[in-house]
């Protein structure tokens, strides 16, 4: 990447986030215009394709993946706010999009695929934004974020540097909150089972706050938790590393 464009970014939001949390997308954003970056928005981008793919419409899903490697290129690092697409992609386009691509150019492209708090940490080397949360949080690691796309702890580094924040983990946590799709519902009854237990854990550890790179699994806690009523709060780490607005606000 060239010395003029090194401090430009690609940014992907996710068809769910951008549905039901829009106001996590210009968080991101602000993120990453506060480490000096330059964000650019394609908004005819809604959707990764991986839905589809796990509901059996290939040829839709293929469709919505070659849009995006067609207009994003692959000279310009892009930035996803969730582990579940941004690793769909780094994983699965170089293989499902062969037909449609050049492997080199598919090589490019999925190397510049980036989860939000991997690129900031392990690629821009950053570890502290300088944010405040002044809560307790509980952050959910998700199988996506253990097994699709490996984060090396990255969250789990910003958050620990945000200041008045008081990070919530455990070696025993949950490792899938029940959000696939289609396992959900053909399951409800062992999906609400997993969910219950990670909202249960963070409840029982004093935690105000579940957060989560996956945004999947926190809508999935989300209902749980509002179906249950239970007396704690769900947002996106894009939202806290974005911190809380000055009291005068």
């Amino acid at each position: 990447m060239s010395s003029s464009t090194e401090n430009i970014v690609n940014i992907f939001i996710p068809c769910q986030m951008d549905q039901f949390q829009p106001d996590s997308a210009h968080s991101m954003r602000n993120v990453l215009e506060s480490i000096g970056l330059h964000c650019q928005y394609f908004s005819e981008l809604t959707c990764c394709g991986r839905r589809f793919m796990m509901e059996g419409n290939e040829e839709y899903a293929l469709k919505l993946g070659s849009q995006i490697v067609d207009t994003m290129g692959s000279k310009t690092h892009i930035i996803v706010p969730d582990c579940s697409c941004a690793g769909f992609m780094k994983k699965y386009f170089k293989k499902i999009l062969a037909q449609r691509h050049s492997t080199r150019e598919l090589q490019d492209f999925t190397r510049n695929i980036f989860e939000l708090c991997d690129y900031i940490v392990n690629i821009r080397k950053i570890e502290k934004l300088g944010n405040n949360f002044n809560h307790r949080v509980y952050y959910f690691k998700s199988c996506a974020a253990r097994n699709l796309y490996p984060q090396n702890d990255a969250p789990e580094t910003l958050l620990a540097n945000t200041n008045g924040l008081v990070l919530l983990t455990s070696p025993n946590q949950p490792v899938c909150c029940g959000a696939n799709g289609n396992f959900a519902m053909a399951n409800p009854e062992v999906a609400e089972g997993l969910t219950g237990q990670i909202v249960e854990q963070a409840y029982q550890m004093g935690a105000e706050y579940i957060t989560s790179t996956d945004i999947h699994c926190l809508q999935m806690i989300d209902a749980y938790k509002t179906a249950h009523n239970v007396d704690i709060e769900i947002m996106p780490i894009v939202d806290i590393l974005q911190g809380e607005k000055p009291a005068e606000y």
